[in-house]
């Protein structure tokens, strides 16, 4: 009996170290059916692979980032705001600008404008060019009815590289784009 208990101790142990890889590498994967259902249309689905990544690795940013993806397009509004909330809590600076710009695109969608302007504004700080951001915060600008905010935030969304904005200006008010 005392020479199995070693035996057990060391068969647990390389148990335990050897299921350590698979569980990471096991939200990799669930991720990626998660992804692959996304691309196919299936929200439902991919919401739960994403869901079992997020359960094998909790810091797993990108499928917080994709299930809010996927609960904003079932318009589970508050799920996709929560979990908006936590790619900004735990990405890197690119993934902070992609979450609050997102959140903001919910809030926008469910009328609450000025928090959604504050998360445009938000992701801006973080990517001061990101010119989906200047769009739609001056379209909710405009909601509030701040017109010389929209149209400033419009001549950023064109200078920072989006051409339907830009021709759109050229058209209809070309002095905007002179100002800067």
């Amino acid at each position: 009996m005392q020479n199995l208990i070693p035996y057990l101790v060391t068969v647990l142990l390389s148990t335990f170290i050897a299921w350590a890889p698979v569980r990471a590498e096991s939200a990799k994967q669930s991720f990626d059916k998660g992804y692959r259902s996304h691309l196919n249309g299936n929200h439902t689905n991919a919401a739960k692979y994403y869901t079992r990544a997020i359960n094998g690795n909790p810091s797993f940013v990108q499928a917080y980032l994709m299930r809010a993806a996927t609960y904003h397009s079932q318009n589970q509004y508050e799920r996709a705001i929560k979990d908006y909330t936590k790619v900004i809590e735990l990405g890197e600076a690119y993934f902070k600008a992609v979450g609050y710009f997102n959140r903001g695109l919910v809030r926008y969608d469910v009328g609450k404008y000025k928090a959604a302007i504050s998360d445009f504004t938000s992701a801006l700080s973080f990517d001061e060019k990101m010119a989906n951001a200047y769009l739609h915060r001056g379209i909710a600008k405009g909601r509030t009815g701040d017109r010389n905010g929209q149209v400033k935030d419009f001549a950023n969304a064109a200078r920072y590289g989006d051409y339907e904005v830009r021709q759109w200006l050229e058209q209809h008010a070309p002095h905007v784009l002179e100002r800067k």
